[in-house]
């Protein structure tokens, strides 16, 4: 045996180049236990034939939503008022707005913009007394008579484009008449 090498010193060495071993193997098993982790169908019951037809030729319906959304419910004053650029206790990404609807006008993106006002004979946009709320075509709306009260719910969102500058609640995902 050469010098300064003893038999011990040998032995903790293999030691060590077994344990070295250890860490890539555990490495490379790591993708094949995953690819064991996938999603496997359920096993169809075996009552009858034509069940299991019927399961295979009826189209997936979308899962029901597992909790009702709650709406913050808001004048459009209360609306208005917010600062847009911060988030303070009475903003909701939901909100339930009423008010009276002064314009209906379809967009050229199939979406259906409807100005709603605190009073029925404000005419224009008045950005202090009025809010934007839209029909997406996804969502359709049964839209009231122009004049007519509406509370819409939906999601809040300030439209900041040059030239707007207006809450809106978009999309609509309700309307009460």
């Amino acid at each position: 045996m050469e010098a300064g090498i003893s038999p011990k010193s040998l032995s903790r060495g293999s030691k060590m180049t077994k344990h070295l071993w250890v860490l890539p193997c555990a490495l490379l098993t790591i993708p094949v236990l995953c690819a064991g982790q996938n999603v496997q169908p359920k096993p169809v019951s075996k009552k009858s034939s034509t069940s299991a037809a019927k399961s295979t030729n009826t189209s997936a319906k979308p899962a029901a939503p597992s909790a009702k959304i709650v709406y913050a419910e808001l004048t459009i004053t209360e609306l208005i008022a917010e600062d847009a650029n911060r988030w303070s206790d009475k903003m909701s990404a939901h909100a339930a707005v009423s008010g009276f609807i002064t314009h209906v006008a379809k967009e050229n993106d199939g979406d259906t913009d409807i100005r709603i006002c605190e009073n029925p004979k404000i005419e224009g946009m008045d950005r202090t007394r009025c809010i934007v709320a839209k029909c997406i075509s996804m969502i359709p709306c049964d839209l009231p008579p122009v004049g007519r009260p509406i509370t819409v719910k939906g999601i809040t969102r300030y439209d900041a484009k040059v030239g707007t500058h207006w809450w809106e609640i978009h999309p609509v995902e309700e309307i009460e008449k």
